[in-house]
């Protein structure tokens, strides 16, 4: 790597030093100024960042870690901003749906409800934020296994409990792969009576710029079956949702 190569990666690892070791987000000429850097030269280095995940750029134009460095260190404030541009998109479609939905997320060998937007009902059969759900009994936590490497996936199954919780709750690791593939083939999935005898659920994945599921989506609390059509139109409904997330998150 020849001189000039050198300065401007250690001018890139100085920028994104500084967003990851900020408490808050920054502007461009915040950084520019905290790295003794033009305004330009800032900008050019955080849209290449911005580009491949490494940062996020928020609603006023300021950076933070980005999910790509928010999963390895501060994850937290990657799922701020996660959490804040998905609520408004949830809210809305459960307004127009009258149905309850949640967004998850995975740690390690757990997933749990990182937001929600509830309905008017009485009841909506739907557990509160912070809720750890069973990977093997619902359908975020499929969507967020689904497309993991061969060798993280095993090492999750390898110390995980298939507990069971309804008569329809998936019991064996053979099973549970059978039913990620199908999860893969379809793009979503299904909690059919597995974690509550008359739960059903639906998820979608949520994905970065670059593909990866950083997160699942999905209506939740419905009792009893639903049917192919009503499936496919909820499905529809998740994907939309989930595509906007998305491009506010990283376009």
């Amino acid at each position: 790597m020849d001189e000039n190569n050198i300065k401007v990666l250690e001018r890139a690892l100085l920028v994104l030093d500084t967003v990851k070791n900020s408490e808050e987000p920054l502007g461009v000429n915040e950084i520019a100024k905290e790295c003794s850097l033009s305004p330009a030269t800032t900008f050019r280095i955080l849209r290449t960042f911005k580009n491949g995940g490494w940062v996020y750029q928020d609603k006023d134009e300021k950076y933070t870690i980005g999910y790509k460095i928010s999963y390895i260190t501060v994850r937290k404030q990657f799922r701020l901003a996660l959490k804040e541009t998905a609520y408004f998109i949830m809210a809305k479609l459960s307004k127009s749906e009258n149905e309850a939905m949640n967004l998850v997320v995975r740690d390690n060998n757990q997933c749990y409800i990182l937001e929600q937007s509830r309905t008017d009902k009485i009841v909506d059969y739907v557990p509160p934020v912070g809720t750890i759900l069973p990977l093997h009994a619902s359908a975020c936590g499929k969507i967020l296994l689904s497309e993991l490497s061969q060798q993280l996936l095993s090492d999750i199954l390898d110390t995980y409990t298939f507990n069971k919780l309804t008569s329809h709750t998936i019991e064996s690791k053979e099973s549970f792969l059978t039913a990620l593939t199908q999860v893969r083939e379809k793009g979503y999935a299904l909690d059919e009576h597995e974690s509550q005898e008359e739960g059903f659920c639906i998820a979608v994945p949520i994905r970065a710029s670059d593909g990866e599921i950083i997160a699942a989506l999905s209506f939740s609390g419905f009792i009893g079956q639903k049917t192919v059509n009503e499936i496919d139109y909820y499905v529809n409904l998740l994907n939309n949702a989930s595509r906007e997330i998305t491009g506010r998150l990283f376009y």
